[in-house]
């Protein structure tokens, strides 16, 4: 064998193991980017939300939620008593190993139907953990073989999980990512792990909404396409009529950034007239709550939250802006709490609630 075919055999084994195949890169648990979670959902999404999970765990606000003490006696037995109990049995601990959640829905979102949909969690897990919770909690478990990777269907009878007595499908996809969804869309994400398929980011009308949000935020959100009975909301009247017929998708962050929580939404309409429309509308009533609260010191955190709300018009949008400072979410958060305690503290029938029947004297 000359020197030359030697050479081009060793180039071609390099080759072998620096690119082997058309095998997916793994998603690996905490390195993942946005461009790699879309890559795992099916493509013509309708609605995709992006969850940095991570960079929630990092804020006062999840510590504080983690931080219930245990139920105590007489409450509903639950899966998790707490935070610690939660972390023993199934071995994830959300502040270190949940990364981020990728959701994408399918068909129709109109009210009152069932569309189809897939999510992708990026975290580190031991799937034996989760397997063996869903079986000591009475859950029926069955599996199916796709592609080389086992799919599970998972029945709640006791709506613990899973409301409405709903299934639905989940697969491990490998050491980094799990699939959950709907049976046909959690195989395409089987698939598109395994490189084969078209993703969502080489959907047309989602690589269109991607332009216009900030994918580093700590959530966002791309309703790709508006649905039709929002489109005609208009013909139906009504005293605020508004004319979204050219609504063309719907975009949303939530971010937090700097002891902030920085909120913008977006309408994708090329109707000018019909968006200031709908900005004078809403911010109509803006001002009409925010007089009606700042008339009472009670309620001056909501008179400060609704005056931080900036809603403008051009010719192809309407946005809205939303600022909240770290010292404000903390008084809405004591606000809510308050609220919720002296709505628990309130006798039954202040709330709504039937009066137990009165004992009869023997």
């Amino acid at each position: 064998m000359g020197r030359k075919m030697k050479f081009t055999l060793l180039v071609l084994m390099a080759l072998m193991f620096v690119f082997p195949g058309c095998k997916k890169k793994e998603a690996i648990a905490g390195k993942a980017s946005v461009e790699d979670m879309l890559a795992m959902l099916p493509e013509n999404p309708a609605l995709v939300l992006s969850f940095d999970f991570h960079k929630f765990a990092a804020m006062d606000l999840f510590d504080k939620m983690i931080s219930k003490k245990s139920e105590t006696a007489g409450e509903e037995k639950k899966i998790f008593k707490d935070y610690p109990d939660f972390v023993a049995k199934t071995g994830i601990d959300l502040k270190k190993d949940v990364f981020c959640f990728t959701l994408a829905l399918y068909g129709n979102l109109a009210a009152g139907s069932e569309p189809q949909g897939v999510g992708v969690v990026n975290l580190k897990y031991d799937p034996n953990k989760i397997l063996d919770l869903l079986k000591q909690n009475q859950m029926t478990l069955s599996q199916d073989a796709y592609n080389g990777i086992i799919v599970y269907s998972v029945k709640d009878p006791e709506q613990k999980l899973v409301k409405n007595g709903k299934d639905f499908r989940f697969a491990f996809l490998n050491g980094s990512n799990i699939a959950l969804g709907t049976p046909d869309q959690v195989k395409m994400a089987i698939d598109l792990s395994k490189g084969k398929g078209v993703s969502a980011r080489k959907s047309k009308a989602l690589d269109a909404c991607l332009e216009k949000i900030d994918r580093n935020a700590m959530f966002w959100m791309a309703l790709t396409t508006m649905p039709e009975s929002v489109k005609n909301q208009s013909k139906a009247g009504g005293m605020f009529p508004v004319d979204l017929s050219k609504a063309e998708s719907f975009l949303g962050f939530i971010d937090y950034r700097d002891k902030a929580l920085s909120v913008e939404f977006q309408l994708i309409s090329r109707n000018e007239p019909g968006n200031k429309q709908l900005a004078d509308t809403l911010n109509g009533f803006k001002a009409i709550g925010a007089m009606g609260l700042g008339k009472d010191p009670k309620n001056a955190e909501f008179g400060e939250l609704l005056n931080s709300i900036v809603i403008t018009a051009s010719a192809d949008s309407l946005k809205l802006k939303l600022a909240i400072s770290e010292q404000l979410m903390n008084k809405l958060g004591e606000k809510a709490k308050s609220t919720a305690e002296n709505y628990m503290k309130k006798p039954a029938a202040e709330v709504g609630e039937p009066k137990a029947p009165a004992e009869t004297e023997k």
